[in-house]
């Protein structure tokens, strides 16, 4: 069920229109895999230097061990393989780092998260996006700095106080931009708004962001997400009751 719907998702974004393996590690792929090269023309150049996608990689990644593919020299997601090669619509080979905004407010059983409407999947997902790397230092940006920016890029909340916590690290599984050379890794800042006389801030959906809105966190059905934010989603709601 899930692999059908990357696939159609993947075919949504201009991803050519190939199988997702059943297979989710590098360890147990049969011998005829043969995947797909894509990159999208709005990419940067190509990457030839080996050597520096593999400094970066190591500096970035989140995963305890990354795999080299044997033939390319390239690294392999840790999210295992896509049936797609090359960046696809990601920058850079190797891991892609992103910060996705989760805003609540509210108590016990009136809590509500803000979601957005996804312009290229329609998907609900959370307001968030690739973190910012400074073009001279190559420093990547901070994930609550790059979280807030991306919630005010999208929906208009600016964040003045709140209670922050890590929710999630890790690399995305299931993301349709995905490739077996090029994958997300996300972060995942919760910020708890402090309580408010009219309740939640108005939002509006900008850039990336068909429409904006603050949902009950217990109706969110995790079918209207991606696999990545549905499994947010659980850990929200885990960290709400505990």
């Amino acid at each position: 069920m899930e692999r059908q719907r990357v696939r159609e998702l993947r075919r949504r974004i201009g991803y050519p229109d190939v199988p997702v393996p059943a297979v989710r590690d590098w360890f147990t792929l049969g011998a005829g895999y043969a995947p797909v090269e894509y990159e999208a023309p709005s990419v940067p150049e190509p990457e030839r230097d080996l050597a520096a996608v593999w400094r970066r990689a190591a500096r970035l990644t989140c995963h305890p061990l990354l795999l080299r593919d044997g033939v390319s020299g390239r690294p392999l997601s840790p999210a295992g393989p896509t049936g797609i090669t090359g960046r696809g619509r990601l920058h850079r080979l190797g891991p892609n780092p992103t910060a996705d905004a989760v805003l609540t407010q509210g108590t016990n059983a009136e809590v509500r998260v803000l979601l957005v409407r996804r312009r290229d999947t329609g998907q609900l997902a959370f307001p968030g996006g690739f973190r910012e790397t400074d073009p001279v230092t190559g420093a990547v940006e901070d994930p609550v700095r790059a979280a807030l920016r991306e919630a005010a890029e999208e929906t208009g909340v600016r964040v003045r106080g709140g209670a922050v916590r890590l929710l999630h690290q890790g690399v995305a599984h299931w993301s349709v931009r995905n490739t077996d050379n090029a994958w997300i890794e996300n972060t995942a800042i919760h910020v708890r708004l402090p309580p408010a006389p009219g309740g939640p801030p108005p939002v509006e959906g900008r850039d990336d962001a068909l429409s904006a809105g603050w949902f009950p966190v217990r109706d969110v059905e995790t079918e209207s997400l991606s696999a990545a934010h549905a499994a947010t989603l659980r850990r929200l709601r885990r960290a709400l009751d505990g």
